[in-house]
């Protein structure tokens, strides 16, 4: 193949001889380059397309993301609401037991208050608005204040109903049973069990099994029932910080809530728990903590 080119005013020319191969050769190179630049134009649009599509894809995801938050946040929010709302309503059952207690003890008649039932209420509501958050928040919180205050007071109550007229009667003083001796002593002492050197908080009694154990105050028995090596117990509460307790009975003749004068039967002595013979453990609890029952029985 020949190439000849001529100037333009027809005075010179030049000419190139070009073999097939080289030609073949010039072509594939030629075709080579286009498809180089076409390959890369197409695989930039692509990429340019993917990127955009992926943007969408994110916008599109980010929605979800934050539905699913706010979906955990709401579930969070549900569970602490909830968590509080079931003590609230603990709290109320337990103050109705204690103000039933109380009114049984007064001989208060309850039965205007109507307690087993709902609270009746009324009215016309005009321009009602939907509750928020924070008044909802504000509302659940005063109801807890007003319940711990009613708590309070109602526990209050109960200590003067139990020592009103006679403090005295409601002060432990004096044995818990009529027949016996004192086996045992408050403080250190050798265990009858393991031989080994033991606190002991409070004051044995033995006697004959089935006779009667006394209560040495006024008050109210705060629980009844078996208690490991106690056996069966006997707790009576007597208001300004004192308890006293009786275990190891054979026989409980008194139920929790009962109000007890002093010198009534209470239970009848056994070898119940932790025990070699039959007798009544005999305990004086001040604040929660154990004190010598000895100079509360000899005034």
């Amino acid at each position: 193949m020949q190439i000849i080119i001529i100037s333009p005013n027809n005075t010179t020319h030049r000419h190139w001889y070009l073999p097939p191969i080289k030609l073949l050769m010039i072509g594939l190179v030629t075709v080579s380059i286009i498809a180089a630049l076409t390959l890369f134009m197409y695989q930039s649009f692509n990429t340019a397309a993917v990127v955009t599509e992926t943007k969408v894809v994110v916008q599109q995801v980010k929605p979800a993301i934050s539905d699913v938050k706010i979906v955990q946040q709401s579930d969070e929010v549900q569970d602490y609401y909830a968590k509080r709302l079931g003590g609230l309503q603990a709290e109320a059952i337990r103050l109705k037991s204690l103000t039933e207690k109380l009114a049984s003890m007064s001989g208060l008649d309850t039965a205007e208050y109507l307690l087993n039932d709902d609270s009746a209420q009324g009215g016309i509501e005009r321009d009602g608005t939907a509750i928020t958050n924070d008044e909802f928040e504000l509302n659940l919180t005063e109801l807890e204040t007003l319940f711990s205050q009613q708590s309070l007071q109602l526990s209050r109550v109960q200590d003067y109903l139990i020592t009103e007229g006679n403090i005295e009667s409601a002060i432990p003083n004096g044995q818990p049973i009529k027949e016996g001796w004192v086996s045992s002593y408050y403080g250190k002492r050798v265990d009858p069990f393991t031989g080994k050197k033991a606190f002991h908080h409070g004051l044995d009694f033995a006697g004959k099994e089935g006779s009667q154990v006394y209560a040495v105050a006024d008050g109210i028995v705060s629980w009844t029932g078996k208690r490991g090596g106690y056996g069966d117990m006997v707790d009576i509460d007597h208001g300004n910080g004192y308890v006293t307790r009786y275990a190891h009975n054979k026989i409980l003749k008194v139920t929790e809530g009962d109000r007890i004068t002093k010198g009534q039967t209470i239970a009848l002595m056994g070898s119940t728990g932790r025990s070699t013979g039959p007798h009544v453990h005999f305990e004086i609890l001040r604040d929660g903590k154990t004190i010598n029952p000895y100079n509360f029985i000899k005034q």
